[in-house]
């Protein structure tokens, strides 16, 4: 198998085999699954429409602080090499590796689906958290806004919502942000796991840097939107050393 010693601002390398494909696929030659100069030549992100009957999904985690997620696209650019959702990817029959970061799903249909279920007469008004499962503000929230229309419909509705990030792209909605927190109806949660830049672009490629993530804090505590940092996760080797410093650099945001 040949693998590639970079990829530009991806996390994964290759593609790993999916666990409920059918097919095995083998190459004819020699076996090698992956082709280097194929995988640096051909690094471009794709966008595929879906179409949910959902936008909302019930949580049954009890290792997760909320009852509701939502996700508006599915995939990440992020490419965070330790994300625990690669794996749901291959649900769509898709790569847990590369595809997972290359081909991204996108709910166009989100803020009607949203719209419908809380207009529903079942629905109580529980918390929902954007996303859980990949980042709500990944870089092709630039290019569709649809995180923007589900905050507009949380804030028609008085809906509370929490948000997690990595980019500092939401710093465009804080608008919208700073009316729902008005009212008391939205937590903001920006995980930061490094302060040095190299390690970031290996651990989280595609993520804003971090010194953009700590101007994102200072921004969201001057508009007065409650905000939480999530420091993880914490590997033994890499990162463990920084907890002190990070917390220090928080709270001097």
């Amino acid at each position: 198998m040949v693998i590639p010693k970079n990829v530009k601002g991806r996390g994964a390398l290759l593609n790993t085999p999916n666990q409920f494909s059918q097919h095995v696929v083998e190459d004819f030659w020699d076996g090698s699954y992956y082709d280097e100069e194929f995988l640096l030549n051909n690094n471009e992100t794709s966008y595929t429409d879906i179409f949910p009957k959902t936008i909302i999904n019930k949580v049954d985690s009890p290792d997760v602080p909320a009852n509701w997620s939502m996700n508006p696209y599915q995939g990440c650019e992020h490419g965070c090499i330790y994300c625990y959702a690669r794996i749901t990817h291959e649900y769509w029959g898709y790569s847990a590796g590369t595809e997972f970061e290359k081909n991204i799903l996108v709910k166009k249909d989100a803020a009607a689906l949203l719209t419908k279920k809380l207009k529903s007469r079942t629905w109580t008004g529980e918390t929902i958290m954007l996303s859980g499962n990949t980042d709500c503000y990944q870089p092709a929230e630039k290019k569709y806004g649809i995180t923007r229309q589900l905050l507009e419909v949380c804030l028609k509705y008085n809906q509370p919502v929490g948000i997690i990030t990595k980019n500092a792209l939401i710093c465009r909605d804080i608008d919208i942000l700073k009316q729902l927190a008005e009212k008391n109806l939205v937590q903001v949660h920006l995980s930061i796991t490094t302060l040095d830049e190299s390690l970031r672009r290996v651990m989280e490629p595609r993520t804003s840097t971090s010194a953009n993530k700590l101007k994102t804090i200072a921004l969201l505590s001057e508009a007065n939107i409650p905000v939480h940092v999530m420091l993880a996760p914490i590997i033994p080797g890499l990162n463990s050393d920084e907890v002190f410093s990070i917390c220090e650099a928080v709270s001097k945001a």
